[in-house]
């Protein structure tokens, strides 16, 4: 058995293992939403009128990855780093469509896969990924996802988590969080944002500040609804 085969044997059953833990692990967390009008009518309506772009930072991605599990159609970019390679058979494991890239390795080809894939046929998709990731900087909003909006007409919805008794990673680079079983979690959803094709570059660059400064607006009240204090080194 070659390495290549070996190691994707291994991510397969990582992949498998983790989204088992996942379902055994989240199952026992209690959500509440905040703007769940948003949530309501352009995340879980059923025969979705349009495609989403739901937006977030990456310490938010681990619950936010779990809890949209079960909403229709949905692409997710993931990495194609070797962690890339089991993340994306736990996307699998939770029905998403993963397109491989980062803004670090294939972004611009994982973007075009994902905006022709959105485009082609009737389907409309639900995507996203950590628009910071993945290597930061923590809170930085990323042009990628946007391009995508734009392209695509899909409606970009910034949106924040947290809770009330949290596991905090404080040497990762954007301070992962996940809840501790039992505990409660609230999910906070911005008001959609249409983007313009026919935008200048310092028109697109303007709405992407906006979309930062709200995004960092949403974490910082959710953070307060929760009374969690983000973990510093």
């Amino acid at each position: 058995m070659s390495d290549t085969i070996q190691q994707r044997a291994k991510a397969a059953a990582m992949g498998f293992l983790t989204a088992s833990l996942a379902r055994f692990w989240f199952a026992t967390i209690r959500v509440s939403i905040v703007n769940r009008k948003v949530y309501d009518l352009h995340f879980r309506q059923t025969g979705r009128p349009h495609h989403v772009v739901g937006a977030s930072w990456h310490r938010h991605a681990i619950f936010l990855f779990y809890f949209f599990r079960n909403l229709g159609d949905r692409l997710i970019m993931i990495s194609r780093s070797r962690d890339g390679e089991i993340t994306a058979n736990i996307a699998r494991q939770f029905g998403y469509t993963a397109v491989r890239g980062s803004s670090s390795k294939g972004g611009r080809q994982a973007l075009e896969q994902m905006i022709d894939t959105m485009n082609a046929g009737s389907k409309k998709y639900l995507c996203g990924t950590a628009v910071d990731g993945p290597r930061g900087p923590a809170r930085v909003l990323k042009k990628g996802m946007v391009a995508v909006a734009r392209q695509t007409g899909a409606l970009f919805v910034p949106m924040a988590c947290s809770g009330n008794r949290m596991i905090t990673f404080p040497r990762a680079w954007d301070k992962t969080i996940i809840p501790k079983p039992f505990s409660r979690m609230t999910i906070i959803f911005g008001e959609p944002v249409a983007i313009p094709t026919d935008l200048s570059d310092p028109e697109i660059e303007t709405i992407r500040q906006q979309l930062e400064d709200q995004l960092n607006l949403l974490t910082d009240e959710v953070d307060r609804i929760c009374g969690y204090r983000t973990v510093r080194r």
